[in-house]
């Protein structure tokens, strides 16, 4: 089975957006036998290195690993807001080897206020580039998130050709499975009632040979049924593209159902599917 990491951010609907959630999730993490916790830059109270040490060390007390941490972008604001975004990583990658942290999620930018697509996507490239060159000094991989939200890259042919044109070896991609356009999720606002549409696992059949890691993205997170998504086709995706990379459980929840029990029923019902697909 893949190494499975939680989300600590999934824990917001429990504990505000801060540390809380990271001990929490290291707790539950601890308690089901998995392999750590991913956390997010919001979450952090502080880049200070003995904050970030200290709390390095309790997480590892419990017996479980930090994955990957990620940045907050701003998805409503044009590219203009790159340079403090750039600004804003180059920060937290600074911060990272006090965490024990190697790896840093960052998503595309938003195609919004009149910019065309392929502006979006160019800035969004060159955006990439800045952050891996500045990475690869700190030995960090930089893992590209394909995200919605009216977002680039959000398709598999837009995240392919991101990938292609980054001229770095520090680039890596994260497939979010709930983050393509074609999923009811993707921008926040489904209907319990939808499915997902053919092109979301269009481009999860496309991304998956590609795939570092994959960011499963649970909804309703009840035993056997999460509605939006198909995980037992998405699994098979995930196989017969022979995918080894570590799988992050990120829960945001459009039901009354409580992260503390929709996390450790996510991450049983991912075990026996790959299991027994």
């Amino acid at each position: 089975m893949n190494p499975i990491f939680l989300q600590a951010l999934s824990l917001h609907d429990i504990y505000d957006n801060n540390d809380e959630c990271i001990h929490a999730a290291a707790d539950i993490a601890a308690e089901l036998g998995v392999a750590g916790i991913d956390i997010e830059d919001r979450l952090l109270a502080t880049y200070e290195p003995d904050y970030l040490q200290e709390l390095a060390h309790q997480i590892e007390g419990k017996g479980v690993q930090f994955g990957y941490c990620g940045l907050i972008v701003p998805f409503n604001e044009p590219v203009s807001s790159i340079p403090d975004e750039i600004n804003r990583v180059k920060t937290l990658i600074d911060a990272l080897p006090h965490l024990g942290i190697d790896s840093v999620r960052v998503p595309g930018n938003g195609v919004v206020d009149g910019q065309t697509l392929e502006f979006t996507f160019d800035a969004v490239r060159t955006k990439f580039q800045t952050i891996c060159d500045y990475a690869a000094d700190a030995s960090i991989t930089v893992f590209l998130h394909n995200h919605n939200h009216g977002s680039t890259p959000s398709t598999g042919k837009q995240v392919l050709r991101m990938l292609d044109e980054i001229d770095s070896p520090d680039i890596s991609y994260v497939l979010d499975t709930g983050q393509f356009q074609g999923s009811p999720g993707a921008g926040g606002f489904g209907s319990t009632e939808n499915a997902a549409q053919p092109q979301l696992y269009e481009s999860i059949e496309m991304c998956a040979p590609r795939a570092a890691m994959a960011r499963t993205k649970f909804y309703f997170a009840a035993p056997g049924d999460e509605r939006w998504l198909d995980y037992p086709r998405i699994v098979r995706i995930l196989k017969n593209a022979e995918f080894q990379g570590p799988i992050s459980i990120v829960y945001e929840p459009r039901s009354d159902r409580p992260s503390t029990q929709a996390l450790p029923d996510a991450v049983h019902y991912l075990t026996e599917l790959f299991d027994d697909n």
